[in-house]
Parts: C-alpha cells; sequence; structure tokens
C-alpha cells in the first residue's frame, strides 16, 4: 500500500472515530438540555450525520486545507524516510507524520464538527426532542430532522 493511500485510509477513520464521538456527545448534550416530558411523550429526532457534514459550508474548505496539508506531511514523510537507512527508524519518521497529519486534521474538523452538533441541539431543542439519534441506527420511527439541521447551519455562516 502506498504512503498516499495509506494517509487517506488513516484519514478516512479518524473522521469515522470523529462522527462517532461528535454522535455519542450530542446524543447526551440533547439529552439534558431537552426538557423532561412525561413517561410515553417523548419525541425522537433522526439525523444522517454524513449528510449534514457534507452539508457543512466549510466542510470544502477544511478537506482543500486538509489535502494540502496531506501532501505535505507525505512529501516530508518520504524526504524523512529517505535520510534513513535504519528499516525501524523509516517507520518511525513515517507514523510522526501521520500522528502530526492526524493533529491537523483534528484541529481543521474540530470547528466543523462543534457546528454541526450545535446545529442538531437547536434543532432539537426547537422541535422539542428528548433524543436524537443517527437515523441509520433506527429502523422504524423518528422524525427526520436532517434538513433541519442543514438549513440551521446555512442559517449560521
Amino acid at each position: 500500500m502506498s504512503l498516499k493511500k495509506f494517509i487517506l485510509l488513516v484519514i478516512a477513520v479518524l473522521v469515522v472515530m470523529s462522527l462517532t464521538s461528535i454522535a455519542s456527545a450530542a446524543q447526551k448534550k440533547a439529552a439534558a438540555a431537552a426538557p423532561a416530558q412525561s413517561a410515553g411523550t417523548e419525541t425522537v429526532g433522526v439525523v444522517d450525520r454524513g449528510e449534514i457534514l457534507n452539508n457543512h459550508p466549510g466542510l470544502a474548505q477544511a478537506r482543500q486545507k486538509l489535502a494540502d496539508i496531506a501532501r505535505q506531511k507525505e512529501n516530508e514523510a518520504k524526504a524523512a524516510a529517505d535520510k534513513e537507512t535504519d528499516t525501524a527508524k523509516k517507520a518511525q519518521a513515517v507514523q510522526a507524520k501521520r500522528m502530526e497529519l492526524a493533529e491537523e486534521e483534528q484541529k481543521l474538523m474540530a470547528p466543523i464538527y462543534r457546528d454541526c452538533e450545535q446545529a442538531v441541539r437547536e434543532v432539537a431543542v426547537k422541535k422539542k426532542l428528548n433524543l436524537v439519534l443517527d437515523k441509520f441506527v433506527v429502523l422504524i420511527g423518528g422524525v427526520d430532522i436532517t434538513q433541519d439541521v442543514i438549513q440551521q447551519l446555512s442559517r449560521k455562516n
């Protein structure tokens, strides 16, 4: 596997892990922020997190920056690996650049994830939802608020 493909794979894995973490935090915060309702009157919202993220106004710019940084880190990794003769040290140099890339991705994506989470929370409160889940884990039921969240994001930016 080439270094570029590996870096892209690492980026994809980190994005998925970040989305999962954000969804979990959003669920906890939405549940805490939503007013308690009597049993039997709970309303559940569902969202497509991927669609929300893909429609964030700042995502294209963040992806471009991340691609630029990934190219830079790949070049730095190659240069560092070329300087080393020891295989273990080459691997360490490449791993260090991967970690730097992951840190940069976290810095770039954190505000976008925060915006998405905030928009979900605002729509949930507006619609008096007690719980918001990813629609891909819900088989039946729930109010789909994905488009409302996307509209909320676009109003903010």
